[in-house]
């Protein structure tokens, strides 16, 4: 991808704590509830963790909610493309991600996401019974965890961020 590969890790910011900001016409989705396709909650977005060379977004920040099925209370980082805005209320969804995958996902601490956390993250929220697959640092973002489509899913029909009459 052009401006960012995977050795640009150490490049990844917090929004709240960058010069950047929301782009217009896309919610700010901080504060939000994270839920199960239940309904129930399991994490607030805390923040955002973007690089700032491509502009992208790579990972929800979530704050678990404490005990949750017995995971434990801390900060998790979890891909973009594994989130999914409702369509109309102000919470985000997280289809494919199980009680135990978010048991075991890594840790968030600011200023110490490495390669290997990144590749953890990746990792932990595999399909079942896929295939491992082979690092590469050019193609790292390119996986559908980062895709941002999936993130926006059906909120919005339109790049102007028109809202989905369904």
């Amino acid at each position: 991808m052009e401006n960012e590969n995977n050795s640009d890790y150490h490049q990844l910011e917090e929004l709240n704590h960058s010069n950047y900001e929301i782009a217009d016409g896309e919610p700010d989705i901080k504060g939000w509830d994270i839920k199960d396709n239940r309904g129930i909650k399991l994490a607030e977005v805390e923040d955002l963790l973007f690089n700032p060379a491509s502009r992208k977004v790579r990972y929800l920040i979530a704050g678990l909610v404490g005990r949750v099925f017995g995971v434990e209370k801390r900060r998790v980082l979890i891909p973009i493309g594994l989130a999914e805005l409702h369509p109309k209320d102000d919470d985000v969804y997280l289809p494919g991600i199980s009680i135990a995958q978010l048991a075991i996902a890594p840790e968030y601490v600011k200023g110490e996401v490495s390669l290997q956390t990144e590749i953890l993250a990746r990792n932990v929220f595999k399909e079942e019974n896929s295939v491992p697959e082979v690092y590469n640092s050019q193609t790292f973002y390119e996986h559908d965890h980062y895709n941002e489509r999936n993130f926006y899913g059906r909120r919005f029909t339109r790049r102007d961020g028109a809202e989905d009459g369904s």
